[in-house]
């Protein structure tokens, strides 16, 4: 037994042994998508070798456990190229088969395997440079992309006044309010044609901690979340509303592990308009002819299973959905998420290619998501010159706000 001590590791010990090395993390079979290949990055790393999927990985980390390998920069290297998207826990049967009737099925959540992995890497200070620039950027910026802090609010139209205090946060993020601000703009349009009673945080939102998390920073992802989430009780705010999937995972799931007494509630923008459809209170004035494909973000799908909404959004508003192969919890990964995109672009491009070819498969006129990080990412792999073809790659507020 190793003296030294890993308590990130630790305490998903039993996660850890529970995998019995089956490899269906690697390839495996389903009938609605026939032989399928879980993991993206063992499917664009050259070699594809044992360690850049779910089964090496696990291996290593028992390594660490045991004794038998140390930390080191040649680890990180390998433990930090996953998008932490969750496909193997979807696919593996000791997480995903309900019907296993085995004390152990349902033990496995990957994601936080590899989240408790990295940590034990920052912690001793095996890290990716940028992702260390990042988070630097964070501390003294609140924002991963080295932006000034009271920019966070340009975004806002002039003429638009806010609350002091409402029901509802509308949670920016950081991807918006600095690269995609014409989202927030349509959010906020979207809002105040359904009426809802919402304010914003303006200078004292921070970043969500979502970048931290992921990257293994759990000290400084929790100061974040403390951060906000005083900021958001100032306002008297008893909901959350936000469009980034990663700030959606980050608010929903994470916080309340990261504060016991953090009880609010958080919802996604297609969540709240299904609702508004549901009560029949979302009328629009046109429908859409446009044929088009839905993607998945990890973290709005496999993380947090928001599957149903953005179709039936899509449907209301009267577009042709053609289905990609892989949808839903056998969505493949934009390539973007879990730090892949800072630290190893190229990597997630060629991932993101690998999305835009099947959603060209399918005819459409256009890639729906609901994710900027997504949004990004698929856009650049789509203009990329090395594509024979190219497809337009919407948010699905886009469409949205054609019809209100």
């Amino acid at each position: 037994m190793t003296e030294i001590e890993y308590p990130h590791l630790e305490k998903v010990r039993d996660m850890l042994e529970a995998c019995y090395r089956c490899g269906d993390c690697r390839i495996a079979y389903r009938p609605a998508v026939g032989r399928y290949m879980v993991c993206p990055v063992r499917e664009t790393i050259p070699g594809k070798w044992e360690p850049f999927f779910a089964r090496g990985k696990i291996m290593l980390a028992n390594g660490l456990l045991q004794g038998h390998i140390k930390p080191s920069q040649r680890l990180a290297e390998i433990v930090f190229q996953c998008m932490i998207c969750g496909s193997c826990q979807a696919i593996c049967n000791q997480s995903y088969h309900s019907s296993i009737n085995h004390p152990l099925s349902l033990i496995m959540d990957h994601p936080k395997i590899w989240e408790s992995f990295r940590a034990e890497l920052i912690d001793r200070g095996y890290s990716i440079k940028r992702h260390d620039e990042i988070l630097k950027s964070c501390e003294d910026n609140h924002n991963p992309y080295f932006e000034k802090h009271k920019d966070r609010t340009k975004w806002v139209p002039n003429d638009k006044e806010f609350p002091k205090e409402a029901e509802y946060i509308l949670f920016m993020g950081c991807t918006e309010p600095y690269r995609n601000p014409d989202i927030l703009q349509k959010m906020i349009k979207v809002l105040d044609f359904l009426g809802i009673n919402y304010t914003i945080l303006g200078d004292d939102e921070w970043c969500c901690g979502s970048v931290a998390l992921r990257t293994g920073n759990k000290k400084f992802a929790t100061e974040l979340a403390t951060h906000n989430y005083n900021a958001i009780k100032k306002v008297k705010g008893k909901k959350i509303i936000t469009h980034c999937a990663g700030c959606y995972r980050t608010l929903k799931k994470d916080y309340p592990e990261i504060l016991p007494d953090f009880n609010l509630e958080v919802f996604h923008i297609t969540e709240i308009i299904q609702k508004f459809i549901d009560d029949n209170k979302f009328q629009i004035k046109d429908k859409i002819e446009m044929n088009v494909t839905y993607h998945d973000p990890c973290h709005l799908g496999r993380h947090m299973k928001i599957y149903d909404q953005p179709r039936n959004i899509l449907n209301y508003l009267g577009a042709n959905l053609t289905e990609m192969k892989r949808i839903k919890e056998n969505s493949w990964c934009c390539g973007a998420g879990g730090g892949v995109k800072s630290g190893f672009p190229e990597l997630a491009n060629k991932i993101a290619q690998s999305r835009i070819e099947e959603a060209l498969e399918t005819g459409s006129d256009a890639l729906v998501t609901a994710c900027p990080f997504c949004i990004n990412n698929l856009r650049e792999a789509s203009n990329n010159e090395k594509m024979d073809k190219n497809i337009k790659v919407l948010d699905i507020l886009d469409l949205i706000i054609e019809v209100i």
